[in-house]
């Protein structure tokens, strides 16, 4: 089967080596539907953080996102584009007590508002951008909804992302010049959604290979990453979110199955794509953290009809 627009020729660059690149990280934040302006600022901030290690176990992305949202906020109204916000304004933005939230929180809130991004509880789903900005500045990480199902104690607030990435930019910022901004250029990474359709989809933990399923138990037939989303889609055409289920993940598996770049739009065709859960390293090579993928790592001697029914098991074939 033929991609979109790519070839299917895969790529020399693994798909693990480029798991926590820049322009995969981008793609996490350029939604289908986003603002000229948030487009804009995005890669603006891409390009003040072009020479930032984009490396595995690092917090990068947690940057790029907060310093897109400060360009945003300063540039929304159209007075100014964020190539034209000086360094030094973004620094001294940043700059403040360490030990405390953010202070342009409510500033970012405000801009959010101000364009129609911010949440409406009558609305079944928030604004991606909202989204963006709710994960970034969020002291409960998920683990506020968790804890409230299971009827325990709610967690403590902690840190969230942004005051670390915050800390960060103010000492990456320090030694940042106007001129050297002006010379770099960001990826060049469009808005918008990839799509991969497949034969098979399924989601891979170190101890479970399960077909991704609509709420219906029908098997997923499509998968879509759009900025902060990731949804899957069955043949009857049942179109919802998984927990299991990440953009970020799905991306690196898509650019594992088909040899496309994590950060690529379109739609794609795999006739078997293992998506790692979202709880797992998104660099993770499903044949290697998956019990029943992997090779033993010690022969067993005389059972290799139960090895190979357990690989047909794996395989569907039974």
């Amino acid at each position: 089967m033929q991609d979109e627009g790519m070839s299917d020729v895969p790529t020399a660059e693994p798909a693990a080596q480029s798991a926590y690149d820049l322009d995969l990280e981008m793609s996490l934040l350029l939604f289908s539907s986003a603002p000229d302006r948030w487009v804009t600022a995005v890669h603006e901030a891409a390009r003040i953080l072009i020479n930032r290690p984009w490396v595995r176990g690092g917090r990068a992305g947690d940057e790029l996102c907060t310093l897109a949202l400060l360009l945003f906020a300063r540039t929304y109204t159209g007075e100014r584009q964020p190539h034209d916000v000086p360094t030094a304004e973004l620094h001294d933005a940043l700059a403040g007590p360490a030990d405390r939230e953010p202070q342009i929180i409510d500033e970012i809130e405000l801009a959010l508002n101000a364009t129609g991004q911010s949440y409406d509880p009558t609305s079944l789903y928030a604004p991606p951008l909202w989204r963006i900005f709710n994960t970034i500045r969020s002291q409960y990480g998920g683990r506020l909804g968790s804890s409230l199902a299971d009827d325990i104690e709610p967690p403590a607030p902690s840190p969230s992302p942004m005051r670390g990435a915050v800390q960060r930019l103010t000492e990456l910022l320090t030694g940042c010049s106007d001129q050297e901004r002006r010379q770099a250029t960001a990826p060049e990474v469009q808005a918008g959604s990839l799509t991969i359709e497949a034969d098979r989809i399924r989601i891979v933990t170190a101890n479970s290979l399960v077909r991704l399923c609509c709420p219906d138990d029908h098997p997923a037939r499509v998968v879509r990453a759009d900025g902060p989303s990731a949804i899957r889609e069955c043949a009857q055409g049942h179109v919802s979110e998984h927990w299991q289920l990440d953009p970020a993940h799905l991306r690196v598996a898509a650019a594992r199955a088909t040899g496309v770049r994590p950060s690529s739009q379109g739609v794609h065709q795999a006739q078997d794509l293992m998506i790692v859960a979202a709880d797992m390293p998104r660099h993770s090579d499903p044949n290697e953290i998956n019990a029943f993928l992997r090779q033993p790592e010690y022969p067993i001697v005389g059972r290799d009809d139960i090895i190979e029914q357990v690989r047909r098991k794996v395989d569907g074939a039974d």
